[in-house]
């Protein structure tokens, strides 16, 4: 071999370069030192005939067949891979299914349809990735897992999700070696949103982790867990009548609820109007599933009308307690305040009408009981000589629903006229305040206030 010839081989074969390994037909004027790998049936008058994977080299207008060695490795131009010989075939590179996979040693960088700098020195565009087990059968055991591995317990280990480049989620051995999950809302403000302690297991939510929504329900209707419930808590509260309504509470898991409950909101029972006629009733409130009553909130009973003796308050409403009763009447005193503390998270009894007194002097009528008075106070209403006040409701109806019941209104006599109205009681459940009496004409009594249903779904 002569030195030019030696020089030229050395060329082809240092950092060797294919234009392609596609071609099949000789090209008519290549450029000097061209290199080509032939594909199966090549066309040209040097071409022609000779075995698929050959690799020849255009030199000074003519054609040599450069021998490439086992483990020779050539970049293709035009398809931008990079193939091995072995076997005296060529193959992508790291592959091979009888021979030992060729290694990549000690990169460091590596870009896939992208550049990896300093900072990132793996980096890859794309679109979908997919990794999966070696099975079995080929060799493998099935499982398929990634190690991370931080130097100290002080360095961080994490997945960082960004979004337009900011961060929004790190995932990770953060700072410790306890698992983290922070979020941002920007990528620079984080919160903790839980962590694992590893020597015991347990999860600590930093800002909490379950779920609540409550639905008050103040008409009849129908009301269907959300998909994400796991709990649900009712209140069912009956309408009131001279005494508060009844309050029940019950909890039952989301998935026992098969279907829609069925809601009934209990009206409001309205006082007497005639000489010695009794207040109505408040109607029950209820909710059923299927048909079957699941939970009832009884409604407060009616007064019971005066006469030529003292009559009796309305009783709360049925419950796990009963409602706060409504004040009795009296033909001699003022009449009784609504109870407030029978049922102390309940609303307000109604206060009794005031009477006349054996001296024909009319009395003062009771005040409404005070709702929820030990909770969040709605005030009862205030009961006067006049027409009693309404009961109030309560200042943050978002958190309570329970309202005072009304004031009672006012005896009188002959020479004064009608005995004076009582009034209604306050939101959800609060009994109405009893009318005043006169010698002739009586006072009309307070309409109890209707009930409630309270709906919260925990998730």
């Amino acid at each position: 071999m002569t030195l030019n010839e030696a020089l030229t081989r050395l060329d082809a074969l240092t950092q060797t370069a294919v234009v392609s390994r596609t071609v099949a037909a000789q090209p008519a004027a290549p450029a000097d030192g061209a290199l080509y790998i032939l594909p199966a049936s090549p066309t040209g008058a040097f071409w022609a005939g000779r075995a698929a994977g050959t690799m020849v080299r255009a030199e000074a207008g003519g054609w040599t067949v450069v021998t490439a060695p086992d483990g020779l490795l050539v970049v293709v131009l035009d398809s931008e891979e990079v193939l091995v010989r072995r076997s005296g075939v060529w193959a992508p590179l790291s592959s091979g299914a009888d021979e030992p996979v060729t290694a990549l040693q000690n990169l460091t960088r590596l870009g896939v349809n992208t550049e990896a700098d300093a900072i990132n020195v793996f980096a890859a565009r794309v679109n979908k990735t997919l990794w999966t087990a070696l099975e079995s059968e080929s060799g493998g055991d099935g499982d398929l897992r990634f190690t991370f591995n931080k130097q100290g317990a002080s360095d961080v280990l994490s997945l960082l999700f960004q979004s337009g480049w900011g961060g929004r989620a790190e995932l990770g051995l953060i700072g410790d070696d306890d698992l983290r999950l922070k979020v941002s809302a920007d990528g620079g403000t984080w919160r903790d949103a839980f962590s694992v302690d590893r020597t015991t297991g347990r999860m600590t939510f930093a800002r909490g982790a379950a779920r609540s929504e409550t639905t008050v329900v103040t008409a009849d209707g129908s009301w269907t867990p959300p998909a994400w419930a796991r709990w649900v808590e009712a209140v069912c509260v009956g309408g009131g009548g001279g005494g508060a309504g009844g309050v029940s509470v019950a909890r039952w898991p989301a998935e026992a609820l098969t279907s829609a409950l069925a809601i009934v909101v209990g009206a409001g029972g309205g006082g007497g109007a005639t000489a010695g006629a009794n207040g109505v009733a408040g109607a029950n409130s209820s909710l059923s599933l299927g048909g079957n009553v699941l939970l009832t909130g009884e409604g407060g009973k009616g007064a019971a009308g005066g006469g030529t003796t003292s009559g009796l308050g309305g009783a709360g409403g049925g419950g796990l307690v009963r409602g706060n009763a409504g004040g009795d009447s009296s033909i001699s005193t003022a009449g009784g305040s609504g109870l407030a503390l029978s049922r102390p998270d309940g609303a307000g009894g109604g206060g009794a009408g005031g009477g006349v007194s054996t001296s024909n002097v009319g009395t003062s009528g009771g005040s409404g009981g005070d709702g929820a008075i030990l909770h969040i106070r709605a005030a009862g209403g205030l009961g006067r000589t006049t027409t009693g006040l309404a009961g109030q409701a309560s200042p943050i109806p978002s958190l309570s629903w329970a309202g005072g019941g009304g004031g009672g209104g006012g005896g009188a006599t002959e020479l004064f006229g009608a005995g004076a109205a009582g009034a209604a009681g306050g939101l959800f459940g609060a009994g109405g305040g009893g009318g005043g009496a006169a010698v002739s004409t009586i006072g009309a009594g307070g309409a109890g206030a209707a009930g409630v249903v309270w709906l919260t779904a925990i998730g």
